[in-house]
């Protein structure tokens, strides 16, 4: 059987898709407030000092954040297909992986996760049990709210991404997550990639937790 894929649904059977919502809208609201404070304090210490430049430096640097946040990521060349870079064929112990036949530059764009694009309700009704959503994939915009949720369980409404298996420091691949204009997990190498090498990623510590006895590494 494949190993499941991503890392931010490995929660207690008891969550749904959604549950941190609250949660994560109270962070906003605090970040906001805090960097509202600030700006308004550094304004009136700056016109006291008459420093427009430190009046206008949290508004910068807030920009500057959200501008890094959304920054797109950029895949210059076309995604990796069967016949032109990859394979799919047996994987020990993860049942089919992902696996380069030609050589693959450190920075290559590999491909993107694609599937089928749902809601925390669409999510919520099909896997009662988050644990049970092995190719599912969670995304959020620039500011970390109205998650959306990528499925590849469909091989038929999915890519090949769906076959890439998880090794821990041992992964040779990276992974993007573009925020805006459009919410996408890209893959990168992250190191030159021979011929033959299961292409992997690390999923993350958080994904395995009640699924232990499933890791590998």
């Amino acid at each position: 059987m494949r190993q499941p894929l991503d890392p931010r649904l490995a929660r207690a059977t008891s969550n749904a898709a959604g549950d941190d919502a609250f949660f994560l809208r109270a962070r906003l609201a605090c970040l906001t407030l805090a960097t509202s404070c600030f700006a308004a304090a550094a304004g009136l210490e700056g016109q006291k000092l008459g420093n427009p430049l430190l009046a206008a430096f949290p508004g910068v640097t807030a920009a500057a954040v959200v501008g890094w946040r959304g920054k797109p990521s950029v895949a210059w060349t076309e995604p990796l297909a069967i016949g032109d870079g990859v394979e799919v064929k047996a994987s020990s112990g993860k049942g089919e992986g992902l696996f380069a036949t030609r050589t693959l530059p450190k920075g290559t764009f590999v491909m993107d996760y694609l599937g089928e694009v749902m809601s925390d309700d669409e999510v919520n009704e099909r896997y009662p049990n988050l644990l049970d959503a092995r190719y599912l994939l969670e995304l959020r915009g620039v500011w970390g709210l109205e998650p959306t949720y990528v499925d590849a369980v469909a091989k038929d409404k999915s890519n090949l991404g769906r076959y890439i298996n998880h090794a821990g420091r041992a992964s040779n691949l990276r992974k993007a997550r573009q925020r805006w204009p459009s919410r996408v997990l890209r893959f990168y190498a992250r190191r030159d990639i021979l011929v033959g090498e299961e292409l992997s990623f690390d999923y993350g510590d958080d994904y395995w937790i009640g699924r232990e006895a499933e890791r590998l590494d």
